[in-house]
């Protein structure tokens, strides 16, 4: 065939270049779901722990050890009198659930207290081992109060793994009296209050100001609410009560180990509220205006005049690779069932004012960063934008499979599925 006629013949028109990356992104997607479901089934049944090493520790002088009521073990001395129990119970701490073992004798009077197994950071848990804690509780009877704060002395920076020891170690006093003993123990029960205070109501006020204050507030002062809820957010949800939301918490969730919500309501209005919202507007209002680290590099960004990278080659390997570690983050954290284990976050060191020599490092580097882009930890390492954008898509499936939509409103949708944390509204 002749040049010119091969030259004048139609062509097949080439895929769109977003087609390949979308047929990508969603088999990772459904990828990512596979690989979750099976970490969460291997770390599911490996989570075991073994009572018997922990009997010497929690009663040395102890000849003999035999399995009693509901789980306990009777201490018998060397003639075979029981002087003492131990049993175990369990409550949850700010990383999960913690197993506290503990040893009680013949009246009820604490003898030993073994952590067995916990999911609390390790800087936070040094805490508790260089605190009196421990020492408090074993002057303690069944019979006497334990509340952290009042009878027994709280701890700055690890109230929620104070509280959570102190529970359970009243727990398991209580039921060895019951049980063991034949003590009457309904006098001694806590009572179960839930615990509304300023954390609480200032995290709802910040929700409501982002979401409500935002839509309404006309477009002229839309910029100086948004400076000040972000502003707030940094004081209060940072250095004040230092709980931003973390991969801990999303690793919380998934796994199930959902706290007591007596006793942690701002986890529970955290949370649900971030979801919340997001079903109802679409809209991650938590990153666009109350993440304290999220201000904290505005704040930097003003005085670099930080700009957002333009999206290119550089941009998509930054986002892929924020998209698998965050994956790798929360695998590691279900094979070993705790969520605080892959938690790689560093703003903890800036509000806490604690964190190890590398932490510290990598703090400055973000900030020094932020100086000349904008919010680089937000758009290129944060585990929180990557869930988001996995949470629309199942949301996005799960509306194409039950409600059939029109071809300009899946094109909506899709184009949602996508932000970029650029400060721009």
């Amino acid at each position: 065939m002749p040049y010119s006629e091969t030259k004048n013949m139609p062509r097949k028109p080439r895929p769109a270049p977003g087609k390949h990356q979308k047929k990508l992104k969603n088999r990772a997607a459904w990828l990512t779901l596979a690989l979750l479901t099976a970490c969460g089934v291997i770390g599911f049944n490996r989570s075991q722990v073994d009572l018997a090493p922990y009997f010497t520790q929690l009663y040395p002088q102890a000849a003999h050890y035999k399995s009693s009521r509901q789980g306990a073990f009777a201490i018998e001395n060397d003639s075979g009198i029981e002087v003492g129990y131990i049993t175990t119970s369990t409550s949850n701490g700010f990383g999960g659930p913690m197993k506290v073992a503990v040893s009680v004798d013949t009246v009820g009077q604490l003898i030993g207290i073994e952590v067995i197994e916990h999911r609390e950071t390790s800087s936070w848990y040094q805490r508790i081992q260089n605190s009196k804690l421990r020492d408090q509780l074993l002057s303690k009877g069944y019979q006497d109060p334990m509340a952290l704060g009042l009878d027994i002395d709280g701890i700055t920076g690890a109230t929620y793994t104070a509280r959570a020891i102190t529970k359970a170690v009243k727990e398991a006093t209580l039921e060895i009296a019951e049980v063991e003993l034949g003590y009457d123990t309904s006098p001694y029960l806590p009572q179960k209050r839930l615990k509304l205070g300023l954390p609480e109501i200032s995290l709802a006020l910040l929700f409501v100001i982002a979401t409500v204050g935002i839509a309404k507030v006309p477009g002229r002062h839309k910029k100086t609410l948004k400076w000040l809820i972000m502003i707030l957010g940094m004081i209060f949800v940072g250095f004040v009560y230092n709980h931003p939301l973390t991969l801990v918490d999303v690793n919380k969730l998934i796994m199930g180990y959902w706290p007591g919500v007596y006793n942690q309501l701002y986890w529970y209005l955290l949370i649900f509220g971030i979801i919340l919202i997001f079903l109802v507007s679409g809209k991650n209002t938590y990153c666009r205006y109350i993440c304290p680290f999220g201000a904290a590099q505005e704040c930097v960004g003003l005085i670099g005049k930080a700009r957002s990278l333009k999206p290119g080659s550089l941009t998509r390997v930054f986002s892929w690779t924020q998209r698998i570690m965050v994956l790798l983050a929360i695998m590691l954290a279900l094979v070993y069932r705790n969520p605080s284990m892959s938690s790689y976050e560093v703003y903890g060191t800036l509000f806490n004012l604690l964190g190890t020599n590398f932490e510290v490092f990598f703090l400055g580097f973000v900030l020094l960063t932020a100086l000349f882009i904008k919010r680089p930890w937000c758009n290129y390492l944060c585990p929180i934008p990557v869930i988001e954008r996995y949470a629309r898509f199942i949301h996005q499936q799960l509306v194409q499979l039950f409600k059939p939509r029109s071809s300009k409103e899946k094109q909506r949708v899709m184009a949602s599925t996508e932000y970029s944390y650029n400060g721009k509204e």
